[in-house]
C-alpha cells in the first residue's frame, strides 16, 4: 500500500482526530474519536438540502477485524437520525486497498449503509438511505492520495507531471467555506518536489454526488511560496473521487485528478 506523506498530518490537525489502544489478550481495539462531514440529498429531488458535521465515535477491533460506529446526523433541519454499528464485519478489498463493510439496518430508520475504511489514512466514507427519502453521504476526510497532477507552464508551454500527488480538502459546513492542501507536486522539471502547500478562502458548494470547490482570485499559501488564482474541483463519487483545474502564479496551469483508494 501508498505511502502516506506529510500532507495526512495536516488532515489530522484540520479534523482534531483522537486515537488510543485498548489492549487485552483477546483482541486489541483502535479507540477513534473525530469529526465527520455528512451531506444529505433528497432522493426524489437530487439534491443535497443538508450539510453538517458531527462528533464520530469508532472502535476498530484488529484482531477479530470489526468495526463498530456511532455518530448521529441532521438529515433536515430538525430532523436527525443515529447511525449505530456493532461489531460488523471489516473485509478487505485489494482493488481500492481498503476494508468494506456493509449493513441492511445501520441504525433507526437507515437502511442500505455501505463504508470503505482505510486505518492507515483515515480515511473513511459511509453511504446510506435514511427514511427511504433521504441518502447520506458521510466523510471522515476529504483525502485523496492516489492523484496525478500535471502542470503546464504558459510562458514556454512546458510540463510536468506528478503521478504520486495529493490533495486534501476541509470544507466547514457552518458557512461552506474550504481550505486546501496540495502535495508532492512539482512545478516544472526544473523545480524541487513541494511536499505540502496550503491555501484557505476557497468556497464549497454540496451537490448530489459530492461537493463543488472554487475560487478565483490572488491567495498567498500559507507558507507564502505560491499564489492561487484560481481553483475548480469537482468531489464526485459519494466523496470519493476529485478532479479539476488550478492556477498557480499566474501562469502554471494545472490538472489534477484523484481518489481516495487504491493500488
Amino acid at each position: 500500500m501508498r505511502k502516506v506523506f506529510s500532507i495526512f498530518a495536516l488532515a489530522l490537525l484540520l479534523l482534531g482526530i483522537t486515537a488510543c489502544n485498548d489492549d487485552s489478550s483477546d483482541s486489541r481495539i483502535q479507540t477513534i474519536n473525530g469529526e465527520i462531514l455528512n451531506n444529505s440529498v433528497d432522493i426524489e429531488e437530487g439534491q443535497s438540502v443538508k450539510v453538517a458535521a458531527s462528533a464520530i465515535h469508532m472502535e476498530w477491533d484488529i484482531t477479530a477485524s470489526k468495526i463498530s460506529i456511532n455518530y448521529t446526523v441532521t438529515v433536515t433541519e430538525g430532523n436527525t437520525a443515529t447511525v449505530s454499528l456493532t461489531n460488523v464485519d471489516l473485509n478487505p478489498n485489494n482493488t481500492y486497498g481498503c476494508y468494506t463493510f456493509s449493513a441492511a439496518n445501520g441504525g433507526n430508520g437507515i437502511t442500505n449503509l455501505n463504508g470503505y475504511y482505510r486505518p492507515e489514512t483515515g480515511c473513511l466514507y459511509i453511504e446510506f438511505i435514511v427514511f427511504g427519502t433521504h441518502r447520506v453521504m458521510s466523510t471522515a476526510n476529504l483525502y485523496y492520495p492516489y492523484l496525478k497532477y500535471n502542470i503546464t507552464n504558459s510562458d514556454t508551454e512546458t510540463s510536468k507531471e506528478s503521478p504520486n500527488g495529493e490533495m486534501m480538502i476541509y470544507i466547514n459546513p457552518k458557512d461552506m467555506s474550504a481550505q486546501l492542501a496540495m502535495g508532492n507536486f512539482a512545478i516544472s522539471e526544473n523545480s524541487g518536489t513541494t511536499q505540502s502547500v496550503v491555501f484557505h478562502g476557497l468556497h464549497a458548494e454540496a451537490t448530489s454526488t459530492g461537493y463543488k470547490v472554487t475560487y478565483t482570485g490572488d491567495q498567498r499559501s500559507t507558507d507564502g511560496n505560491y499564489t492561487l488564482n484560481a481553483f475548480d474541483g469537482t468531489i464526485s463519487g459519494s466523496g470519493m473521487v476529485i478532479n479539476g483545474t488550478f492556477t498557480l502564479n499566474e501562469k502554471f496551469n494545472g490538472t489534477f485528478a484523484g481518489r481516495a483508494f487504491g493500488n
